[in-house]
């Protein structure tokens, strides 16, 4: 019986060969067949003969025959080490390691996969053949809503649309909607080798007018330091919010969505600054005269803020820069004016856990009201077209502060107050809101990191130019289930 030889120290395990390791294999498999057939030939006379006794030719070329084997086999044990310890073509791998390379598969079954996991992008998979990682969710939210005064719009609340004095009353009513489930979308490079670059895209159903149709909330990228897309502002500070279940959450917060290009740098691990060039409403400026011409700006907003992380919390600070611009035609001269504001907003942890916070935002701006979220609701404009030709801006103000507040680990409850006002100039409209105000407070019961349900009162009240005013209330019950 011919053996195969295994390299010192390596236990047998299935394993490829080579071109040329299976020719040499193959050339001692015939040497033990050209064995086997000498010795089936050998005649009676030769099988009965003891080893003293002389032996014949044939037994002698038999001898030789495996003595060849033998030393044939040695030679390969000797090439077999050297190739294994990188002395030939190609090394071949530790025996040990082929076999854990077979009985590991590609791709884990159910329930394993660690390796297709990566500890930086959470709930990712990879893009096989690349260095991309994609993941997909978002949540959905089913709420109840009771509205005790009649507002007019169902889905949020909206301070604009709360009934003054003087107006019909609609009266009470509920709804029952899904409009704020959202998903979204993000692919990423993961190569250590480039910069930093992702793709993120978000959409809902928060279409007042057909609340089955998707609406597009965010569709950027990031390259680096770049920003480019739609997005949050580079003024949005949404730390400083609680959570809330009103889609709306009173219309305290200062910025919005919009079109960008912004350079963001984090310049260490406690301060940030960005600077962006943005799309704003450069049509809002009121034209009460009728004039010919149209709103229409020749650059976009400038925008930059800076970001200070400390110990127990956040705050940000930031400003704009925008033009406001009446383009004449006919007998209307041009007329141009200069939109600027300043923000800031950030949050304070109140407990050594950084669980629970005080929330904080506040802003001021003349010829940019609309980025007030209850001002840009309520369709105020940046600016009025005076009979004088001059554009007289409106200036704003608002402030809000909230608090979360953790009871257990399941239980929790947030708290907002936001108030905002704008300064009326001539040929305001008497209709048009110049103050509101809204507080919300709610119950938060968490099942787990996917499941939480919750109640949550509100009561806002707006104020017009006109003097006229008038407050609401309203409860909402809601679920969300994240994914």
């Amino acid at each position: 019986m011919i053996k195969i030889l295994e390299p010192p120290g390596q236990t047998p395990a299935p394993r490829s060969f080579t071109a040329f390791e299976a020719m040499v294999r193959v050339a001692i498999m015939v040497l033990g067949v050209l064995c086997a057939a000498s010795s089936a030939t050998a005649t009676p006379d030769e099988e009965a003969t003891s080893g003293k006794e002389p032996q014949s030719a044939e037994t002698q070329s038999k001898a030789d025959l495996e003595e060849r084997v033998r030393n044939l086999e040695e030679d390969i044990r000797v090439l077999l080490e050297e190739r294994g310890n990188g002395r030939g073509d190609a090394a071949i791998p530790p025996r040990s390691d082929a076999a854990t390379v077979l009985d590991t598969p590609p791709i884990a079954g159910s329930g394993r996969g660690e390796e297709l996991t990566d500890s930086e992008f959470l709930k990712s998979v990879p893009l096989f053949g690349s260095a991309w990682r994609f993941s997909f969710g978002g949540y959905i939210k089913v709420d109840m809503i009771h509205d005790f005064s009649g507002t007019g719009d169902k889905q949020q609340f909206t301070l604009n649309t709360i009934p003054v004095n003087g107006s019909p009353q609609p009266g009470s009513y509920w709804n029952l909607q899904a409009a704020e489930t959202r998903f979204n979308f993000e692919v990423r490079n993961m190569s250590p080798d480039v910069l930093r670059n992702r793709v993120f895209l978000e959409f809902d159903f928060f279409d007042e007018s057909n609340p089955t149709s998707l609406r597009l909330r965010h569709a950027y990228f990031e390259y680096g330091n770049l920003l480019a897309g739609r997005t949050w502002t580079t003024l949005t500070e949404l730390r400083q919010l609680p959570f809330l279940l009103d889609f709306a959450a009173g219309d305290s917060i200062y910025g919005g969505r919009t079109e960008q290009v912004r350079w963001q740098v984090d310049a260490s691990d406690r301060f940030s600054w960005a600077v962006g060039l943005e799309n704003y409403d450069d049509g809002a400026i009121l034209n009460t005269e009728s004039a010919e011409g149209t709103a229409r700006s020749d650059l976009p907003r400038f925008v930059g803020r800076a970001t200070f992380e400390f110990h127990q919390g956040v705050a940000t600070i930031g400003g704009f820069v925008s033009q406001n611009r009446w383009d004449g035609t006919g007998s209307t001269p041009d007329a141009r004016g200069l939109g600027w504001g300043v923000m800031t907003g950030g949050r304070i942890y109140i407990d050594t856990q950084r669980k629970n916070f005080l929330g904080f935002g506040a802003s001021y701006s003349k010829g940019g009201p609309g980025d007030i979220i209850s001002f840009a609701e309520a369709g105020i404009p940046n600016a009025v077209l005076g009979p004088d030709g001059e554009l007289d801006e409106i200036a704003a103000w608002n402030i809000q502060l909230g608090l979360q507040v953790h009871w257990s680990e399941k239980w929790s409850s947030n708290l907002s107050i936001a108030y905002a006002r704008l300064q009326p100039v001539p040929g305001l409209a008497g209709d048009a809101m110049r103050a509101a105000g809204a507080g919300h407070v709610n119950l938060i019961y968490t099942f787990n990191a996917r499941l939480r349900i919750g109640a949550e009162y509100m009561y806002g009240m707006q104020e017009l130019v006109s003097g006229d005013d008038g407050d609401a209330s309203r409860l909402q019950f809601s679920i969300v289930f994240y994914y």
